[in-house]
């Protein structure tokens, strides 16, 4: 394993013969190590670039972010000192609203605009619907809440440990997506947005996904796959392939400056 610039970028021996950064942001109230078998999966052509959030895991001692534009606003040159090649955006739930606002910032201040970005299990930026309202529930009321609604991994409701680390970053993100509010400016990417969901995942339906394709120039439509609002979790190496593929047509319809053609 290593650390990016700051702690926030997580990898685990990234191939040297990688021609693609799969850069993933995971979903509220995780981390970073959720994608730790995905880099065995991804093969060498791609190298797995986790994104870990303070306030959980191996930045649990930080005060979790709360505002999505503070976690960009020190995510993103932590992320353009690691784009040395093309890559791609895995986000998923509020990963992907992350995801997203990343790309925006990448493509602005620093002209690295991803090849794609895939929203999964997510409501487009104008469709996060109502506040949580769990502010006043208790740590285990907070877990068992999120879990019967799929978002959090059933085991973690009888174990107690498990709640009282969940509890903090998840409350954090949970106000984070609260208070989200979609760019008034330049809100529209350039790169195609891959809208991705669970099959049964009921909410995040096929219409919400759909939404997604008015914040993309190049609208790509949604893909399902079997289980629920952790589908990703539950079917890594589908996945993962289907992410890999998707990287690699991506990379095809890149011109190789190296095989231009001369000018006479």
């Amino acid at each position: 394993m290593s650390g990016g610039p700051g702690g926030w970028l997580v990898e685990w021996q990234p191939p040297a013969t990688a021609r693609l950064l799969l850069v993933c942001l995971p979903h509220a109230g995780s981390g970073a190590f959720q994608f730790r078998g995905w880099q065995a999966l991804a093969g060498p052509e791609v190298a797995v670039v986790a994104v870990q959030l303070p306030g959980r895991e191996n930045r649990w001692r930080e005060e979790p972010a709360t505002r999505a534009a503070d976690v960009v606003e020190d995510l993103a040159p932590a992320l353009a000192a690691r784009l040395d090649r093309p890559y791609l955006v895995f986000g998923h739930s509020m990963g992907a609203l992350l995801g997203y606002e990343a790309a925006r910032a990448l493509g602005n201040r620093f002209g690295l605009w991803p090849l794609g970005v895939v929203a999964s299990a997510c409501r487009a930026p104008d469709d996060q619907g109502e506040p949580t309202g769990t502010a006043g529930l208790s740590d285990r009321e907070l877990v068992a809440e999120l879990a019967a609604e799929g978002f959090v991994p059933e085991q973690a409701v009888g174990n107690d440990k498990l709640v009282s680390l969940l509890a903090r970053p998840l409350r954090a993100d949970l106000t984070l997506c609260d208070r989200y509010l979609p760019p008034a400016t330049d809100p529209v990417l350039p790169c195609p947005v891959h809208a991705w969901r669970g099959r049964d995942d009921l909410g995040v339906t096929d219409e919400h996904s759909r939404r997604w394709s008015a914040w993309s120039a190049a609208p790509a439509g949604v893909r399902r796959f079997t289980g629920g609002h952790l589908y990703h979790l539950d079917r890594p190496d589908e996945v993962v392939d289907a992410l890999r593929r998707l990287g690699a047509d991506a990379l095809t319809a890149v011109p190789d400056p190296a095989k231009e053609p001369v000018p006479d």
